[in-house]
C-alpha cells in the first residue's frame, strides 16, 4: 500500500550503474568531517570512491540523466541520491541533511521528495490533533484526502519523467495504489528506465506472468533451467524444506544469501531440500542475482504474491522451515540461526 512503499522508496531509489557517457563530477564538503566516502549503484557496486580532505570530496561517473547513483559516507546514515545529468553536481552534507545542485534533475528529485515528507508531516500531524479530541472519522477522512493529493502528484510527476529515475521514484510509492490495470498502462508508457527497475517490472510481471514455474541454476553448466511445479511439488513430500522468500532488489536479502547458500551445502546430502520464493522480483533480476550469488537452489516463482499472503510475510528476507508431513517447524531464522535450526535435525 501507498501507505508502507512512501517509507521505503526513498531508500529504494539508489542508484542504477551509469552508461558509456562523458563524465560528470560530484564535488561536495561532509560536515562533521568523515574519513571517506565513495560512489554506488542500485546493486551496491562501488563506482568510486575517495578520501575526504578538510571536509570535501570529488566523484566522478559517466554522464546520464537516466540513471541514478548514491553516495555514502563511512559516518553512515542516508545516502544521498541523485542523478548525473549535468558536467558538475554540488552536494553538500551537514548533520545528516543534504543538498544537491548544479543538476536540474536532482533538484527536482529532491524538491519531489521534500514536497512528499512534508505533506504526510502535515496532514499526519493535523490528523492526531483530531484524534486527541476524539474526532475519529474527521482524522480517517483527513489522512484519506493526503493519501489521494499524494497519489495525484506522484501519477503527474511520474507521466512527466516516464524516461529518468524521478518516475521511477513516482512509480515506486504508486505501484500498490492504483488499481492494476492502471498500473500495468502505466507501466508500459514507461522507458527503459523504469521497465529497468527491479522492484517495478516485479510488480508487471506479478500481474502479468504465469504461475507454476520454478528456475534452478545448472552448477555445471551455469544456465539456468525451466520446469514446471507449484507448492506441492515441494512441501509435505517427506523431507524438511527451507524456504527463503527474497528479491534481488532487497539488500539484506543479499546480505542472508550465503547463509542460506551453506545449509544448503551443508545438508542437502541428509535431505534438506531448499527453494527460494522471489518476491515482487523482475525475472530476469532474479536469474542475474542467482548467477552473481551462486544460488543452485530451485527457486519457485509466485508472481502474484499468492504464497506470501498466504505466510503472512511482510518484509523480506522471511524464512520458514516445513517438516516432512508439511508442517510448520519454525521461521524468522537469520544468520547462524539457520544453522542452529537444522543441526539439530541433521546432526542426530
Amino acid at each position: 500500500m501507498f501507505r508502507n512503499a512512501f517509507f521505503v522508496a526513498v531508500a529504494l531509489l539508489g542508484a542504477v550503474a551509469c552508461s558509456s557517457n562523458p563524465a560528470c563530477m560530484i564535488k561536495g564538503t561532509v560536515e562533521p568531517q568523515t574519513d571517506s566516502v565513495w560512489l554506488v549503484d542500485m546493486a551496491g557496486n562501488r563506482l568510486d570512491a575517495c578520501d575526504v580532505q578538510d571536509g570535501s570530496f570529488t566523484l566522478s561517473c559517466e554522464r546520464d540523466p537516466q540513471k541514478s547513483v548514491s553516495v555514502l559516507t563511512s559516518l553512515g546514515g542516508d545516502p544521498v541520491s541523485l542523478i548525473p545529468d549535468s558536467k558538475e553536481i554540488s552536494v553538500t552534507v551537514e548533520n545528516g541533511k543534504a543538498v544537491v545542485s548544479g543538476s536540474p534533475l536532482s533538484e527536482e528529485l529532491q524538491e519531489f521528495q521534500q514536497w512528499m515528507m512534508n505533506h504526510f508531516m502535515s496532514y499526519n500531524e493535523k490528523a492526531m490533533g483530531l484524534r486527541k479530541s476524539g474526532d475519529e472519522a474527521g482524522a480517517s477522512a483527513l489522512m484519506e484526502e493526503m493519501y489521494k493529493t499524494m497519489t495525484d502528484r506522484c501519477k503527474e510527476m511520474y507521466l512527466n519523467h516516464l524516461q529518468d529515475p524521478i518516475g521511477v521514484q513516482a512509480m515506486t510509492m504508486l505501484r500498490f495504489d492504483i488499481p492494476d490495470e492502471e498500473f500495468i498502462r502505466l507501466y508500459e508508457m514507461g522507458g527503459e528506465c523504469i521497465h529497468a527497475d527491479a522492484m517495478i517490472a516485479g510488480r508487471y510481471e506479478s500481474l502479468t506472468a504465469d504461475m507454476g514455474k520454478v528456475i534452478q541454476l545448472d552448477p555445471a553448466g551455469g544456465m539456468i533451467g525451466e520446469s514446471t511445479g507449484n507448492w506441492n511439488t515441494f512441501i509435505g513430500k517427506g523431507n524438511y524444506v527451507l524456504v527463503d522468500f527474497w528479491a534481488s532488489w532487497c539488500g539484506p536479502c543479499r546480505e542472508e544469501t550465503p547463509f542460506v547458500i551453506k545449509a544448503y551445502n551443508d545438508y542437502k546430502d541428509k535431505g534438506l531440500v531448499v527453494i527460494g520464493i522471489p518476491v515482487q522480483d523482475k525475472l530476469e533480476a532474479t536469474k542475474k542475482a542467482m548467477k552473481d550469488l551462486g544460488i543452485h537452489y530451485p527457486q519457485l516463482l509466485d508472481p502474484k504474491g499468492t504464497l506470501a499472503e498466504k505466510y503472512g510475510v511482510t518484509g523480506i528476507p522471511h524464512l520458514f522451515l516445513f517438516g516432512p508431513d508439511g508442517e510448520l517447524v519454525k521461521e524468522g531464522m537469520r544468520g547462524e540461526g539457520i544453522n542452529a535450526a537444522l543441526k539439530p535435525i541433521f546432526q542426530k
